[in-house]
């Protein structure tokens, strides 16, 4: 396992490695599972490879190696036997048991990782998974407390929409558990009160659907992040959330085959009937010049002319010296 791979503590990794020899496997088990609760839920991806590495949870090959594999049956009775261990056991490298395991959950999930550990199985490689997954997640994820959801949702909105494997059904159930108020609720705050990581790019994702549009008035004015409060400004004076959905060639000149490869964007219209005059009112206050170059960006052409130039009059002076030259271009 690569050094620069490695995201699990040592103390997670010690208590996999002890799941080798089983002297104590409930008592070890239920400490690994304190520790999931720790693993941000955007390191599914190389956590599964760990904990797969750790725990020795690797496939057993047939002889001849070519043959077909054969059912692991004695580690199908320790599943069935032994409490935890199928939120262990989901990260094996055998497909019957990661599918045995996702049968067997019922309860709500009790950690953002293990929901992202769910819904990342959703895009298994091997397809009995991914059916299991699916209606493992249709199963437990209502039972699963919304701040847990969120916490999840708050990291893979952003990842998500790059998995291959899953279709538009597994795709659109998960969304419309994102949509529940409870959890849009939750992930709203979240929004508010995240101070470090991608948060701007998880509203922006976000915005591809109507999740968050009821919360986008608040999060403009009360997120402490400036970056999140300009996106949501942004959002509610255009009326249409943008997002890059491509590219494309744009030519510079078919004479000499001069082109260039240029983002394309695709938008929706946005179901909120808030004032952008009062949200334009709000951001032209706002401490952070990333908010209030919002303004100069999008409101001379979401907003009425006259109104533009009230807000560039206003900008005139600002203590933003690129603000300053832009306000002052929009007036002459």
């Amino acid at each position: 396992m690569s050094k620069n791979r490695e995201v699990l503590s040592p103390e997670t990794r010690a208590l996999l490695a002890s799941l080798r020899q089983s002297v104590d496997l409930e008592t070890e088990i239920e400490a690994i599972l304190q520790q999931f609760k720790r693993i941000p839920p955007s390191s599914i991806a190389a956590v599964s490879l760990q904990i797969r590495h750790d725990a020795d949870l690797h496939a057993m090959l047939t002889d001849p190696f070519w043959a077909s594999l054969s059912k692991p049956q004695a580690a199908l009775r320790l599943l069935k036997n032994t409490s935890g261990l199928k939120f262990i056991y989901i990260f094996h490298g055998d497909g019957y048991l990661r599918e045995a395991s996702l049968n067997k959950i019922a309860d709500g999930l009790q950690s953002p990782f293990l929901v992202a550990a769910v819904i990342w199985r959703m895009n298994d490689w091997v397809a009995p998974v991914r059916t299991a997954a699916y209606f493992c997640a249709e199963r437990v994820l209502p039972l699963t407390p919304p701040d847990i959801i969120a916490r999840a949702a708050l990291d893979l909105l952003r990842r998500q929409r790059a998995w291959e494997r899953w279709g538009e059904p597994e795709r659109s159930m998960i969304e419309e558990f994102y949509a529940q108020p409870d959890v849009t609720a939750e992930l709203a705050k979240l929004l508010i009160q995240q101070t470090t990581g991608s948060t701007p790019t998880t509203l922006r994702h976000a915005l591809r659907m109507p999740l968050l549009d009821a919360h986008l008035e608040d999060i403009s004015t009360r997120s402490v992040n400036p970056v999140v409060r300009a996106i949501a400004v942004e959002a509610l004076i255009d009326r249409k959330p943008k997002w890059r959905s491509g590219f494309r060639w744009d030519w510079i000149d078919k004479r000499y085959n001069l082109k260039r490869w240029m983002p394309t964007y695709s938008h929706r219209e946005l179901a909120c009937s808030v004032s952008q005059i009062e949200v334009a009112d709000r951001a032209i206050l706002d401490r952070s010049p990333t908010v209030r170059r919002v303004l100069e960006s999008v409101g001379r052409n979401s907003l009425p002319a006259d109104a533009g130039r009230h807000y560039a009059r206003q900008l005139e002076s600002d203590r933003s010296a690129g603000i300053r030259e832009a306000a002052a271009f929009i007036l002459r």
